[in-house]
């Protein structure tokens, strides 16, 4: 690790206070105890809080130990508790929930919201430049192009294929997924493929769809989990069978699903399924990955979109790293590429001074200010305020350049 990280690497069980004393817990501004077993992490940050370190942060991963949480929602010494699998479950619910983006989130209280839309061949803005595209109520923050992130200027040329962020007031960005080439969908049936936690997790967030009209599906292929599931979820049809058998796919009419989430605990199963599904024809796949080494296969294989627990816990830990002024944050492409949402301080070198002048580096773009509960897609000529939440998009490369602009750690 030490070859691969600027990081020092001590070999020895986190559990242990000798092992905890020898890395210097006592003198430690934050532990984060992430391994897969959820009790070692519980008892290395109750063991690091006595020792006297000031934060403590484990992942927990178990949905039994969800109830077994103290009133405060954590355990006596585990300051925030961070669930990978509940994080993601997350992400896919508003994915599947929002089935004409291929990524999409809310930031300011829900005010802005975050969408990105695949360019069409056939789309009115594929090969304009942005400054030809007239959008006014919203700014295109990110291209995703072959693999990499592009933050755009006015001659970027936009390209059929490119995955493109729109953000701006909640129900905005979402006018331009017409222009990309996205149709609206409505949401009759929904399919989860895996009764994993994650998708036990998945199938708490959606249930209340069906009070909608809207039919939901849960495949599992082990009987005791599909009994459990049934009694914990009444409102879903939870259906027996190996989903990726395409046998039990075609029984149970998948393929008329509006969307579809993949989140068993296989990664190669689950990218075999979702290309499956998609050529059986499923408008929307979101696929479930534990590796970000399957990432880069999964453009070849049409799917609509793919998360992966740890970058979405990763995300959540930096949030809390990066101290108050940050009230959210997203990563994009393998944590290449930030999403922030700032709070911008009194003394915040950036206020005041008109966004033409400010230095933005060439890797960020400042997407959206959010000032009295007002959204405001900001100009050369906008300044920053104190108090304003600030949505920021920013490459790695311009990570601490742009960090400065707000003094972030």
């Amino acid at each position: 690790m030490e070859r691969n990280l600027d990081v020092m690497a001590i070999h020895g069980n986190g559990a242990s206070l000798r092992v905890l004393e020898q890395a210097g817990v006592s003198g430690a501004s934050l532990l984060i105890a992430v391994t897969d077993l959820d009790e070692v992490n519980m008892l290395s940050c109750m063991l690091a809080k006595q020792a006297g370190a000031h934060t403590t942060i484990a992942r927990v991963r178990d949905p039994d130990y969800d109830t077994d949480l103290a009133s405060d929602g954590t355990y006596p010494g585990v300051d925030v508790t961070i669930n990978p699998d509940h994080q993601a479950a997350a992400d896919i619910a508003r994915l599947v929930k929002n089935p004409d983006s291929s990524e999409f989130d809310y930031l300011a209280g829900g005010k802005v919201q975050i969408l990105s839309y695949v360019v069409e061949p056939d789309s009115p803005v594929a090969h304009t430049r942005v400054r030809e595209l007239n959008i006014a109520t919203a700014t295109l923050v990110a291209i995703l192009r072959n693999g990499d992130v592009l933050i755009p200027r006015g001659d970027t040329a936009i390209l059929p294929g490119d995955k493109v962020f729109v953000v701006g007031r909640r129900g905005v960005p979402s006018v331009f997924g017409w222009r990309a080439g996205r149709e609206a969908t409505r949401l009759r049936t929904v399919s989860i493929i895996g009764g994993s936690s994650i998708g036990y997790y998945i199938a708490r967030a959606i249930e209340p769809l069906a009070a909608h009209g809207v039919q939901l599906k849960l495949f599992e292929k082990d009987h005791d989990r599909c009994r459990a599931l049934a009694e914990a979820f009444p409102r879903l049809t939870v259906i027996q069978g190996d989903p990726s058998n395409l046998e039990v796919l075609h029984d149970e009419n998948v393929e008329s699903s509006d969307a579809a989430a993949v989140v068993g605990d296989n990664d190669q199963s689950n990218l075999l399924t979702g290309y499956l599904l998609k050529r059986m024809g499923v408008p929307r796949v979101v696929v479930s990955l534990k590796r970000t080494e399957y990432l880069p296969f999964t453009g070849p294989m049409d799917l609509d979109a793919t998360v992966v627990p740890r970058v979405s816990a990763a995300a959540a830990i930096l949030k809390i790293i990066r101290g108050d002024h940050v009230l959210s944050l997203a990563l994009l492409k393998e944590a290449r590429a930030e999403v922030l949402e700032v709070l911008a301080s009194e003394d915040c070198p950036a206020c005041g001074i008109p966004l033409r002048n400010l230095g933005v580096p060439a890797g960020a773009v400042i997407g959206v200010l959010v000032r009295g509960g007002q959204v405001i897609v900001p100009r050369g000529d906008t300044g920053i305020l104190p108090g304003d939440h600030v949505i920021v998009f920013t490459l790695e490369s311009a990570r601490e350049e742009t960090a400065r602009l707000f003094e972030l750690r």
